[in-house]
This record gives C-alpha cells, sequence and structure tokens, in this order.
C-alpha cells in the first residue's frame, strides 16, 4: 500500500530541490484532476508550524459550471504548448490583460 494519497483537485507543492537550469519549475508537485474541464485556481502559501515535511504551497482547483465557463471562458482559445511558443516567440508579440473583462469571483 502507498505511503503517499491525494485528494481530488488539491496538492501542496514544494521547492525544487533538483532545479540545476533557470528554465526548470521553482516547485513541484502532481495533481489528480477528477472532472476535466475548466477550473479555477487557488493558491495559498503554507504555514509550515515547525513541520520541515510539509509543502511550501497548497494548491486548489474549483471546476466551474456552466454559467461560469460562459461569463469567464467564452472569449479564450485553448492552445497547445507548441502553439503557444510559435505565437509568443514572433517579435513584437506582447502578452496582454483586459483588466475591464476580468472579473474571476474570488
Amino acid at each position: 500500500m502507498a505511503d503517499k494519497y491525494y485528494v481530488e483537485n488539491k496538492c501542496g507543492v514544494w521547492k525544487n530541490d533538483r532545479k540545476t537550469e533557470e528554465w526548470m519549475d521553482d516547485y513541484k508537485d502532481k495533481v489528480y484532476v477528477a472532472k476535466p474541464g475548466w477550473h479555477w485556481v487557488g493558491v495559498k502559501e503554507n504555514a509550515k508550524n515547525g513541520n520541515d515535511n510539509a509543502p511550501d504551497l497548497k494548491v486548489g482547483l474549483r471546476p466551474i459550471d456552466r454559467d461560469g465557463v460562459d461569463k469567464f471562458c467564452s472569449e479564450i482559445q485553448v492552445l497547445t504548448a507548441e502553439q503557444a511558443k510559435e505565437m509568443w516567440s514572433k517579435p513584437g508579440s506582447q502578452r496582454t490583460r483586459d483588466v475591464a473583462k476580468d472579473d474571476i469571483p474570488f
């Protein structure tokens, strides 16, 4: 039987002690997503309270219902990693965010 367990849509992340290059992740772990689709992502710093084995950050995924998808995700195009790299590697490309449309309720 496994010593580790995961709660669906939640995980803790730890500093990546194997990071040797700048492109590598600062924190790492795994998350089990029970139901595919859109999710809100919440990240909190974790108070370790003297427990060195506790995660540095806690991550939670909350599924978005149909109304939330229609309201907050309808204008979003989902890209593969290759498509995103191609799009943002072009000279003059900028990542922008329309703050007026950003109405995330948390």
